[in-house]
C-alpha cells in the first residue's frame, strides 16, 4: 500500500494507462479505427489522444522538449495536418469532423506511441512528490490550469483519462465485443 498521497495518485494514474492498454491488446485495426456515427470519434482518436496529453504532461513536468511527439516529428510521419490538431496538437478542441476523419496510425505504431508517452508520464509523475503536491510547474502554451500547481492537474487530467476510457469501453460494446476495463 502507498505511504503517500502522490504515491496512491501516481498508481492510480499508472493502472488507468496499464487498464487502457489491456482492454486493446486484442482488438484489430479495424475495431480500433471504427466509427458509429459522423461525430463520435474511434477508439484510436481516444488512445492517441490520452497518449498526447500524457506526452504533454511529462514535458510540463521534465521540460520543454522533452515531447516524444515533438523530437520524433509523429505528426510529419504519420501525416497529420498540425494546424487541425487542436490545442498543442493534443486533440483537444477540434470539431467533430476533423477528430471523426483524423487518420489514426495502425494499432501498431498508436500503441508504441501511446505506451511511450504513458511510460513517460507515469515516471514523471512518480517523481512529484507529497511536499511538491502544490509546486507550481509552467504551462506550455500560455495556459494556467489550478494555477500551475502540479497535484491538481494530475489529478483532474486522471479523471479526464477515466472519462476517455469509458468512451473507449462503451465504443467496444457497441461494436458487440466483449470487454471492460476491469474484468
Amino acid at each position: 500500500m502507498p505511504e503517500s498521497i502522490m504515491a496512491e495518485i501516481s498508481e492510480q494514474y499508472r493502472n488507468t494507462h496499464e487498464n487502457l492498454l489491456d482492454l486493446l491488446v486484442n482488438l484489430t485495426d479495424e475495431q480500433i479505427g471504427w466509427t458509429p456515427n459522423a461525430t463520435t470519434p474511434s477508439i484510436g482518436f481516444h488512445v492517441w489522444h490520452l497518449a498526447r496529453w500524457a506526452d504533454y504532461l511529462q514535458e510540463m513536468i521534465n521540460g520543454r522538449g522533452n515531447q516524444l511527439w515533438d523530437k520524433e516529428e509523429l505528426a510529419i510521419h504519420w501525416d497529420m495536418e498540425t494546424d487541425s490538431l487542436g490545442y498543442a496538437q493534443t486533440g483537444m478542441s477540434m470539431d467533430d469532423k476533423t477528430a471523426v476523419t483524423l487518420r489514426i496510425p495502425g494499432k501498431d505504431l498508436l500503441l508504441d506511441y501511446a505506451r511511450r508517452a504513458f511510460a513517460a508520464a507515469q515516471r514523471a509523475v512518480e517523481g512529484i512528490s507529497d511536499k511538491e503536491f502544490y509546486k507550481i510547474y509552467e504551462g506550455l502554451h500560455g495556459e494556467n490550469w489550478h494555477d500551475g500547481r502540479i497535484g491538481p492537474i494530475i489529478s483532474t487530467w486522471m479523471t479526464h483519462d477515466n472519462r476517455h476510457l469509458g468512451m473507449i469501453e462503451c465504443l467496444v460494446g457497441v461494436q458487440g465485443i466483449h470487454g471492460s476495463a476491469d474484468s
